[in-house]
């Protein structure tokens, strides 16, 4: 079954004219707005309205130019895990490849998880004045949701199944689903989690052992750079108005640490299963050139990591700082 769009080249081009842009229709976000009302900008002042109790009431806490148009972007990116993949031609993988897939994709399924729930947490704490950026993380929603869904079928699809337990994983991740502070949390999650996965699929679509699997991470890849360039673009934000803000995300990490079970890189049984994905083989040549490959890419991992801080305008001492204590909450993961 193949997909049809609906011309969304001249969508976007009239969201850039202004025919269709929600900032032209209902103008400008306010700066901040009071906890009460239940309606977009426009439809009545929110100082008239029934009290909500509403937390995220600034527009550099949620709000930046150009999240509209990855709203738009989303739209026209979504797919389908049961259609858009090539499942025939993720039959036949050796034993040893597919089990270490299904290995990593089991350890990615519970951050997955947690990508998924946490901007459903907070989407009913945003005030409806700043719309675009709720529509925007619905569509996270459903993407992290595909994302599970998808990972599943590829699991069970050559008849593995899930591969391990992975409980210091699931430990930084409480830590990431009990943060109460939106600011921090698409911190730690757009910025820093989603960075970490975007760069992932990129390594395993470069070395996955069929078809059916790099289909699958290209699509995610689309996914994530969505959402990453809304953390990027929100932080920009924050920044400008405030910029000691880094701080905060400091914090955040700290508060983000009291749940983690402290590691210094990948569970030892992904950088595993990674190294024979990149090699090719789980002995000899073959796994020790992907035990290089793997090691080289948890460096990349940092590295992109402090360049995407530092072009969102954090200095290059806090950058390197946020990077270090990431790496210690969450194991160089999300």
């Amino acid at each position: 079954m193949q997909r049809t769009l609906s011309s969304p080249t001249l969508t976007l081009n009239m969201l850039e004219e202004g025919q269709l842009a929600l900032s032209k229709l209902l103008g400008d976000p306010p700066l901040s707005v009071p906890p009460q009302g239940l309606a977009p900008r426009g439809l009545e002042p929110p100082e008239k309205g029934v009290p909500f109790g509403f937390e995220v009431l600034e527009r550099p806490l949620v709000w930046f130019p150009g999240v509209e148009r990855l709203y738009e972007q989303a739209k026209v990116g979504q797919w389908n895990a049961t259609f858009d993949v090539p499942w025939e031609k993720g039959k036949g993988v050796p034993e040893a490849l597919e089990r270490a897939l299904c290995q990593i994709l089991t350890w990615m399924i519970h951050q997955e998880f947690a990508a998924w729930y946490l901007p459903a947490k907070f989407l009913p704490r945003i005030h409806p004045n700043y719309l675009e950026p709720v529509l925007f993380l619905s569509t996270q929603i459903v993407d992290e949701a595909r994302h599970v869904e998808a990972f599943v079928k590829r699991v069970f699809l050559n008849g593995i199944g899930f591969v391990g337990a992975y409980p210091q994983t699931e430990s930084s991740l409480l830590g990431l689903l009990h943060q109460e502070d939106f600011d921090k949390a698409s911190f730690l999650l757009h910025v820093l989690g989603e960075g970490t996965f975007l760069d992932l699929f990129g390594f395993l679509k470069k070395w996955a052992p069929d078809e059916a699997s790099r289909c699958l991470f290209s699509h995610a890849m689309e996914d994530e750079s969505r959402h990453v360039a809304y953390g990027i673009g929100r932080l920009r934000a924050r920044l400008a108005a405030d910029p000691a803000c880094g701080e905060r995300f400091v914090e955040a990490l700290e508060e983000r640490m009291a749940f983690a079970q402290e590691v210094s890189g990948l569970p030892t049984e992904i950088q595993q299963a990674l190294a024979i994905l990149a090699g090719g083989g789980e002995k000899g040549v073959a796994l020790g050139k992907g035990m290089d490959r793997t090691f080289q890419f948890q460096a990349q991992l940092q590295a992109s990591r402090i360049a995407r801080l530092t072009s969102a305008g954090l200095p290059q001492p806090l950058a390197e700082r946020i990077n270090q204590l990431h790496v210690q909450a969450s194991g160089n993961a999300m």
